[in-house]
């Protein structure tokens, strides 16, 4: 008698243990890359697993000929609930497992899903990673069936994760350059070692910081962003490399042009009052540099264009000065000279005034075509100076005149070269023509200077000289 109810108790608790587990069904491995043989191998491996789990029994639908027929399904008919149910009430499942299995190059992804029957929600999702033969592809589909299952003491290597928090939540993060996710997350980076992590929202300064992951370990990530007061678009920023220089200069030109003004009107620099001539530039030259601060706030001043601004206000400046040696060579300077430097001031912000309208737009202008631009005009105001001594002209007036003529023809033909010119200091890209141009009358060197040019004709006609400009091309 005592056996007998011994024999009982056990098949008691034997049926209640099995009344506790879920019954769990497995759809299968979804595959492009594997054949059926041996995604049958690796199903039967889960299965396994589902049958030694000890909070879950399987359920086997393919075993049943029945509903195996009446059962269409595929993993994406997982997320229906109609579908999901159907199978449940059809094979008494309530849960449902679902897996792929995909290639990489020499990566495999095996990925599984647990699935509620009656919702159709996915109540935890696993994917593996395996680097290997296909061959050795059975240990990573049994840890992934495990992890799934929840079975305990699995000794696999965990990976190797970064887990960001930050205060605010909900911020990006990106690794080595790459959007992981929002905060709070746990990212799982393909190696250890060194990684930039960043942190960026509106409205808050970015955080970065490079952080040394070890092997098969999760670093901590705990970050307190700080708000940005005057968010400034990262574009602009980045063009306001000059905005200082520029704002200096105009301090310091706003002292010198009140001086100058006084000796303009005066012919000396104060008369009598020599404390306005000291304390005019004292006054006029803070309210320069913060006048040009303000009226820059939201222009975008690149170096170069803050190059191109000051040179050529400097270089509008000589030619006041300049006038005055050049006419007052007839009769006294001294007689001249104030009103010359009246003169150069206002070449200089004239000159100033359209270096800034020449450069004006978002694009950033190149520090490189500045110079150039200066060199242009250099260039030809020696010309224009040369012009003169080889006719044999020695009158000053003539010789200011042609300068002044040649130094703006310079500074216009530099421009229209290095139209293409891009942001940096390279000047390889100068607007200078293809090496050899085809065109109806024949080939011809490309490059835009003045001189003969041999055209060498392609119907086999006498050869035509040309003559080659930066601006025209004429062949008779």
């Amino acid at each position: 008698m005592k056996k007998v109810l011994l024999l009982l108790l056990i098949l008691a608790v034997t049926f209640s243990a099995a009344a506790q587990k879920t019954q769990a069904a497995f759809l299968g491995f979804e595959s492009a890359d594997l054949g059926a043989s041996g995604l049958a191998i690796l199903e039967d491996l889960v299965k396994q697993e589902i049958s030694r789990s000890p909070d879950y029994s399987l359920v086997d639908i393919n075993r049943r000929g029945e509903l195996a027929k009446e059962i269409e399904f595929g993993l994406s008919d997982m997320a229906d609930p109609s579908k999901t149910a159907k199978i449940g009430a059809l094979s008494g499942a309530q849960k449902l497992i679902g897996g792929k299995i995909g290639i990489l190059g020499s990566l495999y992804l095996i990925t599984l899903d647990l699935v509620d029957v009656q919702t159709g929600t996915v109540e935890r999702g696993i994917t593996e990673e395996f680097v290997g033969v296909l061959e050795d592809l059975r240990k990573p589909v049994r840890i992934a069936a495990q992890k799934l299952l929840g079975i305990k003491g699995i000794e696999v290597a965990q990976g190797t994760f970064i887990n960001v928090s930050s205060d605010p939540a909900g911020v990006g993060v990106y690794v080595d350059g790459l959007f992981e996710g929002s905060s709070p997350v746990k990212i799982k980076v393909p190696k250890a070692g060194r990684h930039v992590v960043k942190l960026a929202t509106e409205g808050y300064k970015p955080w970065t910081q490079t952080v040394s992951v070890d092997d098969n370990a999760t670093f901590f990530i705990s970050a307190k962003l700080l708000k940005q007061e005057h968010v400034v678009d990262e574009k602009t920023k980045s063009l306001q490399d000059g905005r200082f220089s520029l704002a200096l200069y105009a301090g310091l030109f706003a002292g010198v042009a009140s001086d100058a003004l006084i000796y303009t009107i005066s012919g000396n620099l104060g008369g009598d009052n020599i404390r306005l001539a000291i304390g005019l530039p004292l006054v006029c030259a803070p309210l320069g540099f913060f006048g040009a601060l303000m009226a820059t706030e939201s222009l975008p001043i690149t170096g170069g264009r803050a190059t191109m601004i000051i040179t050529s206000s400097l270089w509008g400046s000589t030619w006041g000065l300049t006038a005055a040696f050049a006419f007052g060579a007839v009769s006294s300077v001294q007689n001249y000279l104030p009103g010359f430097v009246g003169l150069s001031v206002a070449g200089g912000i004239l000159y100033g005034g359209i270096a800034t309208w020449l450069t004006a737009g978002d694009r950033a202008f190149p520090a490189g075509r500045a110079w150039l631009f200066n060199l242009g005009s250099v260039l030809g105001s020696l010309l224009g100076l040369g012009i003169p001594y080889l006719f044999n002209v020695g009158e000053a007036p003539v010789i200011y005149i042609g300068m002044l003529t040649g130094s703006m023809v310079g500074s216009a033909t530099a421009w229209f070269l290095t139209t293409e010119m891009s942001e940096g200091r390279n000047v390889g890209n100068l607007a200078l023509g293809s090496a050899l141009d085809i065109g109806s009358g024949g080939v011809r060197a490309g490059i835009p200077l003045a001189y003969p040019t041999p055209l060498l004709s392609r119907d086999g006609r006498t050869p035509k000289i040309g003559v080659t400009i930066p601006v025209l091309s004429a062949t008779w």
